[in-house]
């Protein structure tokens, strides 16, 4: 009798661990095994009255623009799994109205995510940047959700897209792409980036999808003129439509838009050529004292240039963070220095002059290209982009941390990096 205790206790035990290793989609599997005589609605996981298909249908829609057909319209269908409307149901127990819409619509307010090889962490992260982009935004605004998935993933994707504007009652457009794909179109620059920009081949960050800000030009559809990419551990506090408002900010010479990194992590990365070059701001914290600010002014220059330097300098350069990104695509298709950046020989040069081996995939070439070409980048403010990663305070940057880690002003986004807790 002992024995079968034993090895029904045992069972149990490996159930559970099996199960709190399982991602989403396993655990769904499993489930499936029980309820295999049940047939699961259209779109998956809601009763056939939550919702209403309705199939080739273009409803008059307030959008600001509406696209012509193109050539590059054929290529851009290539790379979506599908696109959907949903509206909210008219009355709180009412059908969500569904609808089958083309690449003929679009909005102003572009936003791409990407959610891929989802599992139970991932899956909680969209949850709650799909729920807190819904909850701040504004009735009269229709959002377009551009999410590059792949075809496990988006099941999920539409359950919590749906869920979201039944909680909010927000309507939303959306379109889910395949991430295969979308990576085979930017391969050439994943080649080129690779070797400087990442740890070791094949690790996190080697991989395509912590390169595509930088190809996004190509994944969109040609007439689409500006977008923001985000992670999707960003946490909103603020309506979206303000971090749009901050296009109009741009210079005519601003590609992107990237807020400072909170961290010391370029600090490490350029130890080398911060010993070479003691006064540089590459690396220092974005909030500087008049002291420090007066210490990078080479010990060469006369009194009253320094004093007139120190007006203008009023920040220090720790790098760019790219959980947030602006691009104004239309510039980016048509700028030659930037394509000309990413090439090899270009990269190859510019990591060798500031010795750098990076390992975060696009947020190091965005940090030297800022660097490097400070017209092309506009300064997001930290408040758009909150990290709460605190690794680097444990290790080695204890005494330095808190300089970098400063954010003044009201927090509009959360940036839960490191699988860091988002404040309530």
């Amino acid at each position: 009798m002992a024995k079968v205790m034993f090895l029904i206790i045992s069972a149990i035990v490996c159930i559970v661990i099996f199960y709190a290793n399982t991602n989403i989609i396993g655990r769904r599997s499993l489930f499936a095994l029980f309820l295999n005589n049940r047939s699961e609605p259209v779109g998956g996981g809601f009763d056939d009255h939550t919702r209403i298909i309705v199939e080739n249908t273009n409803p008059t829609l307030p959008l600001a623009n509406a696209y012509a057909s193109s050539s590059t319209e054929g290529g851009r269908k290539a790379l979506a799994i599908k696109s959907l409307l949903i509206r909210p149901p008219t009355s709180r127990t009412g059908a969500l109205e569904i609808f089958n819409i083309t690449g003929s619509q679009t909005s102003d307010y572009n936003i791409f995510v990407i959610y891929t090889k989802e599992n139970y962490q991932l899956h909680v992260k969209f949850e709650l940047f799909a729920r807190s982009l819904l909850k701040f935004s504004t009735p009269d605004v229709l959002l377009y959700l551009h999410v590059l998935t792949d075809e496990n993933s988006a099941h999920s994707v539409d359950q919590m897209l749906e869920k979201e504007v039944r909680r909010y009652r927000r309507a939303i457009m959306y379109t889910l792409y395949n991430m295969r794909l979308c990576a085979e179109r930017v391969v050439d620059i994943v080649n080129s980036m690779t070797p400087y920009f990442s740890s070791t081949p094949k690790s996190y960050y080697s991989d395509s999808l912590f390169f595509l800000s930088l190809g996004l030009h190509r994944i969109a559809d040609e007439k689409m003129e500006r977008a923001v990419l985000l992670d999707c551990d960003i946490v909103f506090r603020a309506d979206v439509r303000l971090l749009f408002a901050e296009f109009e900010r741009f210079s005519k010479e601003n590609l992107f838009g990237l807020a400072p990194e909170l961290t010391p992590v370029y600090r490490h990365i350029l130890y080398r050529y911060r010993a070479n070059f003691p006064n540089t701001d590459f690396g220092s914290p974005f909030y500087m004292s008049p002291n420090e600010l007066y210490n990078l002014v080479s010990s060469e220059t006369h009194t009253h240039k320094m004093r007139k330097s120190e007006k203008h300098l009023r920040h220090g350069y720790p790098g760019l963070n790219s959980g947030v990104v602006l691009l104004h695509l239309r510039r980016i298709r048509h700028s030659r220095l930037y394509h000309d950046q990413l090439q090899e020989t270009a990269i190859r040069k510019l990591t060798s002059k500031y010795m750098f081996k990076g390992h975060l995939g696009d947020q190091d070439f965005f940090t030297l290209l800022g660097y490097e070409f400070p017209n092309l980048i506009y300064r997001l403010d930290c408040v758009w982009n909150r990290q709460l990663c605190t690794w680097w305070k444990d290790h080695g940057y204890s005494d330095v941390f808190d300089k970098y880690f400063t954010c003044k002003g009201r927090i509009k986004m959360y940036h839960g990096n490191c699988n860091a807790r988002v404040p309530e």
